[in-house]
């Protein structure tokens, strides 16, 4: 879904640089055959997760828990910051929709819920109708859109064709819009 023409810049230890338009290596993995290195990576990963990553996304400043979809969005607007987002639990949390992340772009809010594909340990994106981008963890999302745009659709546009794309660019402050609960 993510052309090289959309690939703006890559991130390096902290730096931005420009790049040509060609087929750069992602800075995070997810699972597409064609992507993985001819070798075998030497630093160490944790094998495919064996429960829907809950105790790795709690570890996180974008992982806020169990709250309303309202009051994370009334947080977003407030914010105000494109790319601002948050992950919170699904207020119908089950083993196969465990979060939604939340962002905010043109003035508006977005939930995309986060899947847990049971099949194959791995987690996607959205109802699954469009694309098929699996990643091993909710973090490897998170980084991913940081880097390459994420298409956001308007929920409320029953014909599909308002869509916005933009980089998660940073986390809502939790200290600056919810009490400790």
């Amino acid at each position: 879904m993510v052309g090289a023409k959309g690939i703006e810049r890559e991130a390096h230890k902290g730096s931005l640089q420009s790049c040509s338009p060609q087929r750069l290596q992602s800075p995070i993995s997810h699972n597409s055959h064609e992507n993985k290195p001819p070798y075998k990576s030497t630093s160490w990963r944790k094998p495919v997760p064996t429960r829907s990553d809950e105790k790795d996304v709690q570890h996180h400043d974008w992982y806020i828990g169990e709250y309303s979809r309202q009051a994370v969005e009334e947080a977003l607007m407030k914010e105000n910051k494109d790319g601002t987002f948050l992950v919170r639990d699904c207020s119908s949390k089950s083993r196969a929709e465990p979060y939604v992340l939340v962002v905010f772009y043109g003035n508006k809010v977005y939930n995309v819920k986060i899947r847990f594909l049971e099949r194959n340990q791995q987690f996607a994106l959205g109802t699954g109708l469009r694309g098929d981008e699996k990643f091993d963890s909710v973090e490897d999302i998170i980084e991913h859109y940081k880097y390459f745009p994420i298409t956001l659709i308007d929920g409320k546009d029953k014909t599909g064709i308002c869509r916005e794309q933009c980089y998660l660019s940073q986390s809502l402050p939790l200290h600056r819009c919810f009490s400790p609960r």
